[in-house]
């Protein structure tokens, strides 16, 4: 494990996971003991998470957690981005949001023998969702495309851009009380080639400098796994919210030479203040 880094504001959405803690099992909890929606929430989240998509060492991250509502369907948030939510049925809600895409790489974070791979870039993302909840049962849907840099082109090549992800969450409340609501689940993602070949392929030449074989990837499911996540009033206004994941890389990414752990362990953690 790393030493504590501070995670710029900006970079903070990346933990979107802790924000699907913090909503879906407040709304497992039932409508006896969910609480009303606050127009502001301050707190501060840590997260741990393989310093690069198939690493086998962990890092850990401290982000500012900042919600605010304006209205009945728009919000700001360092976990959720910036976006706005509907709510057209009973049980089932769809939202659209800009945030930071949560597919990056950072050429320091890798073995120096494979500098030649370089960075999957941090880019503004369009994500939309949508959940359904029928009781202690939720099903969200989302799907996050990039719209700026992907990854530096080669010499004397354009810049890729693009890559798009898709995921499909479905979990269940396990235990609702007012002072604590757990809830577990599955979870599967898949890419499309573009993003899969950035953050797991290997081409020619990167071959011929890091001495990896080279490594194509095709559209699909890229891991597969199963979550826990908790929810813990610490009074009126105090919130302890808790996810803890375990995916297991799937198919061509799965098989990439590049993948040191098939399987990825996260765990994020926030205290938070209602307003």
């Amino acid at each position: 494990m790393n030493h504590l880094y501070t995670l710029p504001l900006w970079m903070a959405l990346a933990i979107a996971p802790l924000a699907q803690a913090q909503s879906t099992t407040s709304a497992q909890q039932g409508p006896m003991s969910a609480a009303p929606a606050s127009p502001m929430r301050w707190g501060a989240a840590v997260l741990s998470l393989p310093k690069y998509p198939g690493a086998d060492r962990q890092q850990l991250l401290a982000a500012p957690l900042i919600e605010a509502r304006f209205g009945e369907h728009f919000f700001a948030s360092t976990l959720q981005g910036l976006g706005a939510d509907w709510r057209p049925a009973e049980g089932l809600s769809l939202s659209a949001a800009l945030v930071l895409d949560s597919h990056w790489r950072r050429r320091k974070d890798l073995p120096t023998a494979w500098a030649s791979l370089g960075d999957v870039k941090f880019a503004p993302a369009l994500r939309l969702a949508a959940q359904w909840q029928v009781d202690r049962f939720s099903l969200e849907l989302s799907s996050s495309s990039r719209l700026g840099t992907l990854s530096r082109g080669a010499a004397g090549s354009k810049d890729k851009k693009g890559g798009h992800s898709v995921q499909l969450d479905a979990s269940y409340g396990l235990l609702a009380t007012p002072g604590l609501a757990l809830a577990a689940g599955v979870s599967v993602e898949a890419m499309d080639a573009r993003l899969g070949q950035a953050l797991f392929g290997v081409d020619a030449s990167q071959a011929a400098s890091s001495k990896l074989r080279a490594h194509s990837v095709r559209a699909g499911v890229a891991s597969a796994g199963v979550f826990a996540q908790a929810q813990v009033p610490l009074d009126k206004d105090w919130t302890f919210s808790a996810r803890m994941g375990l995916q297991s890389l799937r198919g061509d990414a799965g098989n990439s030479p590049l993948v040191q752990k098939r399987r990825q362990p996260t765990l994020a953690m926030s205290f938070s203040r209602a307003f």
